[in-house]
């Protein structure tokens, strides 16, 4: 039988589409705020929002009429007719964001406009609304949303812990700063200072309070123009790349959305510039007719279609070619000249692999069941022969790096012979031919399997740093990190807060040796970047894998013959380890029967 909803259960719905968490909340009610004309935002929250969120403005503020209007469903003073629907210049449009957010939350609106000396304030609990009575207060308008999803405990179970519910709302106030440089916004939690943007016309300034001068010094203007379309904005040298799209901007008409195709354009500019799987960093700014793009694809309004896609993409590519063009060499690829080939190509990443190399993997992984480090039967693809000696090649065991070390002799029979190579590699023999470890590799898969271990029982094992080392962050950068602060001190990693911008590294997991503390603290920066909001299980073992990669034997690094030995052994006894977290292999198998072809003693 077909039923029409009760009007409380149809509100509550429509709210799951514009109300999602505290940020949702803060980001309707900014907008609200904008489209008043404001021009400083003060954002003040209790429990990461889910007790209180309070935003006051100096807007326009709202009469008494408008005021018991407020909470109707698809009442709204931003349009009046179809056509003004595809001419948006407003943040909001659709009438229902207020009407969902009283629904579900203890809402009171007090606002006065300019000019006049009393203002009105309305209340609105679970939908039902109160009578509007006059007020004092300053000109403009402040809206509290008390107790979001009181009424709703199946969706406010889903809420996460204060600091992720923080991070998310200053992740929506930065996206909104970047999209209006001249707006004045504060938020402060539990009246602690959280995010503090004084107004500006200038977008790198902007850049430069919230992600730090580190990062804006290693920014390239970019500028397209053409009949009715302007890009600008800002993109990172090749060098601040990261390994997830965190730190992507698009701003088209001064409103923060989401697209996928612009980040392609981006992307398309830079090819040519960057390592594979790596993301290149850009605040971009486009301003369009709006008669060219519809905004009214989603309750979130983060989404939009151009009329004329193909253009804009080729405007967004021209911008970033012609920027990069200006700085290095059109298809080179550029790297910071304090950082090495290996230590870009080492940056942790969390993509899916190419299907060839997770062949290559599954296949590995399967004959390493099947057999151990004495010996295999399996049969290897062809590797190319080397290159002989000749003019200007050094013989064999003569290039850079250390001179081979054979060790001639093993412990017992069962343990095999090695061979370190260019401090960098370990041959392995066996009984059909030899394994070629990467150190590296290998290294990082003991730590990753040690460390995840420890956690997975629910152990805490961490080292105290005799003397605290302090990373100065960006205040993006601190806000993060300190919404992660409990989750990471279950791996060992403990950090507290040190002043300004600034965080002290107390403690590091145990299985970790020496290493850089600030470099680990980026890395896993980068780690827990990815997605503020997803849980402990989702983040610590990216979180672990950065770590392992970052404490890892590195490339060029001599061991001892004990080291080695205890790699291998490791190795021996965990034969379906046979990738590092972030799936390169740890050995290469080549078999004497593949040697004899290369010396032609076999066809």
């Amino acid at each position: 039988m077909i039923r029409i909803l009760p009007p409380d259960v149809a509100n509550k719905i429509a709210a799951g589409e514009v109300v999602e968490r505290p940020a949702s909340v803060v980001k309707e009610l900014v907008e609200n705020s904008l489209d008043a004309g404001a021009t400083r935002v003060l954002i003040e929250i209790e429990e990461g929002g889910k007790r209180l969120i309070r935003v006051t403005d100096d807007g326009d503020g709202m009469g008494r009429e408008d005021l018991e209007l407020a909470f109707t469903a698809h009442a709204t003073s931003k349009i009046a007719s179809v056509d003004e629907l595809f001419r948006i210049v407003t943040y909001g449009f659709r009438g229902e964001a207020l009407a969902s957010i009283g629904s579900v939350s203890r809402t009171t609106i007090t606002t006065r406009r300019r000019n006049e000396d009393l203002g009105h304030r309305l209340v609105c609990e679970g939908g039902a609304l109160g009578q509007p009575h006059d007020a004092g207060g300053p000109e403009g308008t402040v809206i509290e949303v008390r107790d979001l999803f009181y009424n709703v405990p199946a969706r406010r179970k889903f809420l996460k812990a204060d600091g992720p519910e923080v991070a998310r709302i200053s992740e929506v106030l930065t996206r909104m700063a970047l999209a209006r440089p001249d707006l004045h916004i504060e938020l402060r939690h539990h009246d602690r200072k959280v995010l503090h943007c004084e107004n500006s016309s200038d977008l790198e300034a902007r850049i430069t309070g919230l992600f730090g001068r580190e990062l804006a010094g290693k920014l390239l203007p970019i500028s397209d123009r053409s009949e009715g379309l302007s890009v600008g904005g800002y993109i990172g040298l090749p060098e601040v790349a990261r390994p997830s799209a965190s730190r992507q901007y698009i701003v088209v008409n001064d409103r923060f959305v989401k697209d996928k195709s612009l980040q392609a354009a981006v992307a398309r500019g830079f090819e040519g510039f960057l390592m594979p799987r790596r993301f290149p960093v850009f605040f971009l700014r486009i301003d369009i007719d709006p008669a060219a793009i519809d905004v009214n694809v989603h309750p979130m309004k983060t989404e939009l279609r151009f009329r004329e896609k193909n253009r804009v993409f080729a405007g967004v590519q021209r911008a970033c070619r012609a920027a990069l063009g200006s700085s290095a060499p059109a298809g080179r690829l550029v790297l910071s000249p304090d950082r090495s080939y290996e230590a870009v190509a080492e940056t942790p990443r969390d993509p899916a692999l190419p299907q060839t190399r997770r062949e290559r993997v599954a296949e590995m992984e399967a004959s390493l069941y099947e057999g151990s480090l004495q010996g295999t039967t399996r049969t290897e693809t062809p590797t190319p022969a080397r290159p002989g000696p000749g003019p200007g090649r050094p013989p064999a065991g003569k290039g850079r790096g250390c001179r081979p070390r054979l060790e001639t002799a093993s412990i017992c029979e069962s343990e095999p012979r090695f061979i370190q190579v260019h401090g960098s590699y370990i041959l392995v023999e066996d009984a059909d031919g030899f394994h070629v470890v990467d150190q590296h590799a290998l290294h990082e898969r003991m730590i990753y399997e040690r460390l995840l271990d420890r956690v997975d029982r629910g152990e805490r094992g961490s080292q105290r740093l005799l003397v605290p080392a302090v990373a100065e962050l960006s205040p993006m950068e601190k806000l993060k990190i300190m919404a992660r602060v409990e989750d990471l001190e279950r791996l060992g990693l403990e950090i507290e807060d040190f002043g300004g911008a600034a965080v002290a590294i107390l403690a590091v997991p145990l299985e970790l040796g020496k290493i850089g503390y600030e470099a680990l603290l980026r890395a896993v920066l980068d780690a827990v970047d990815e997605d503020l909001a997803e849980g402990f299980r989702t983040m610590h073992q990216r979180v672990i894998a950065t770590m392992a990669c970052r404490s890892a034997v590195t490339f060029n690094e001599r061991l001892s013959d004990e080291r080695i030995r205890d790699l291998l052994a490791w190795q021996r006894a965990n034969p379906s380890k046979a990738a590092c977290p972030h799936g390169r292999p740890t050995r290469v198998r080549i078999g004497l029967d593949e040697l004899e072809r290369q010396f032609l003693r076999k066809d």
